[in-house]
């Protein structure tokens, strides 16, 4: 029997042991198209999906191909589920040593989850005294400025319009930074509107702030600081301000995010076009 997925107005797939996974399907563009249902979807880690997740990702979304933005120490830390007929493809977006300090768990988490994320992030956030907001700043700018992000963002929309007509899914961790930023470049060639693509890259909070909450609670119970444990909370989850942030660090290198796109993404005229040909509707919306 088919299973059916259920989604929210943010396009949140309704999965048993996946969070923060969104089909992009319906989001408008600029000149009134829309994104094809069940073609392009964002994530957080695949580890911990369940059969019937599964199920649902295959037969009910088509789904076809599966990018992994994690590190190969990721990879085997939590491997995706093999998939028969699903082509996973390997295309990590930050070094390891980058992605030892972004910190991106945001899943569902139970207390001895909790205590093993709070001892790989306490050394950390205390170095921060209390200001996260400045180091996440810098990562940020990492992953729009740094020539190994650009490139591999690049090869990311390579894959794209190399993948067949079923969808693709491309995942990090908690699907909030890495993931964050390869969508909104996404959403910008396919020209949707700014407030939209901000408002996808924050909704990312409605499905790790649980996780995140826990975590900064056990650091607060721990060490009675509080404002550590507000560090880490911060370090969790995210703001509008990272990805206005990102894409002001966009246009201070290149003028606009469309140049940028061209300049350090490597996505010519004829690229853009065909993103648009594969993954918008043929003609404005009502």
């Amino acid at each position: 029997m088919k299973m059916k997925a259920t989604r929210n107005s943010t396009g949140r797939i309704a999965l048993e042991n996946l969070p923060n996974t969104r089909d992009l399907g319906g989001l408008r563009t600029i000149d009134g198209r829309r994104i094809l249902p069940n073609r392009l979807i964002r994530s957080g880690t695949l580890f911990g999906a369940t059969k019937r997740d599964i199920q649902i990702l295959a037969e009910q979304y088509g789904l076809g191909t599966v990018i992994d933005f994690r590190t190969e120490t990721e990879r085997r830390q939590k491997p995706d589920p093999e998939i028969p007929g699903i082509r996973n493809i390997f295309n990590p977006i930050l070094d390891e040593k980058t992605v030892g300090i972004t910190f991106e768990e945001g899943e569902k988490q139970d207390r001895e989850k909790a205590e093993e994320i709070y001892a790989g992030i306490m050394g950390h956030a205390v170095t921060l005294k209390g200001k996260p907001e400045q180091y996440i700043n810098k990562l940020y700018e990492d992953l729009v400025l740094s020539d190994c992000a650009a490139r591999q963002y690049g090869r990311f929309f390579d894959l794209l319009l190399e993948a067949d007509d079923r969808a693709v899914l491309w995942h990090c961790s908690a699907g909030k930074d890495r993931v964050g930023i390869g969508t909104a470049l996404l959403l910008s060639a396919l020209l949707v509107d700014r407030d939209t693509i901000v408002n996808d890259f924050a909704v990312t909070n409605d499905y790790v702030m649980e996780g995140a909450e826990k975590i900064s609670l056990l650091v607060k119970e721990k060490t009675g600081d509080p404002i550590l444990g507000d560090c880490v909370r911060v370090l969790l989850t995210v703001s509008e301000d990272y990805i206005l942030h990102a894409f002001s660090a966009m246009e201070k290198c290149c003028g606009t995010v469309d140049t940028y796109l061209t300049e350090r993404i490597g996505l010519s005229m004829d690229k853009k076009q065909q993103l648009r040909r594969k993954f918008l509707t043929e003609s404005a919306a009502e």
